[in-house]
């Protein structure tokens, strides 16, 4: 199987190393900063590619032979690259958090049929799923908590507490309608 990752900063190029474990996974990593591809060139099953995905026609050229499609780049383009992915007939999985509708995109996603999921990063996404597996182990859920963040092993005051999200895509997680 052949996945494209979009996007390999911090999130991206964790799954970009997740995936590469799997000897039956072909990878490309696609990023605008090369320095973060860099640090992904001593993986194996793994290409990196140099390009800006901002430009238009860009995405659909670069996942054409793709069996799937993860988009992570920042929410500001996000979207865009979703619309692009799903327009090259695509399945995709999104975790750029954009502040769009991503249901704007369903009847294209139809009519190209392609399964697209997004919102599907830590929280929301994983946690989301983990949260329904165990409802549905169990008798009676009342409660369930997620915490989501990064404690660095050095914790710095005031926050002691580390970035590992773009921590502008988390207030516009929180801001938008």
């Amino acid at each position: 199987m052949k996945i494209t990752i979009l996007g390999a900063g911090l999130v991206g190029g964790a799954m970009v190393r997740d995936l590469a474990q799997e000897a039956d996974l072909s990878i490309t990593a696609i990023d605008y900063n090369q320095s973060v591809l860099n640090k992904l060139s001593s993986l194996k099953n793994v290409t990196s590619l140099q390009a800006d995905l901002s430009q238009a026609g860009k995405v659909g050229e670069l996942v054409g032979d793709s069996d799937l499609v993860i988009n992570a780049v920042p929410g500001f383009m996000g979207f865009s690259v979703l619309k692009q992915t799903i327009e090259a007939g695509k399945n995709v999985v999104d975790i750029a958090f954009f502040p769009e509708d991503a249901f704007e995109l369903d009847e294209l996603a139809k009519e190209k049929g392609v399964t697209v999921v997004v919102d599907c990063g830590v929280a929301p996404g994983l946690c989301n799923i983990i949260a329904g597996r165990v409802n549905s182990l169990l008798d009676k859920t009342t409660d369930y908590s997620c915490l989501v963040g990064g404690l660095p092993v050095e914790r710095v005051w005031p926050y002691e507490y580390r970035a590992v999200f773009s921590p502008a895509d988390v207030l516009e997680e929180y801001t938008r309608p």
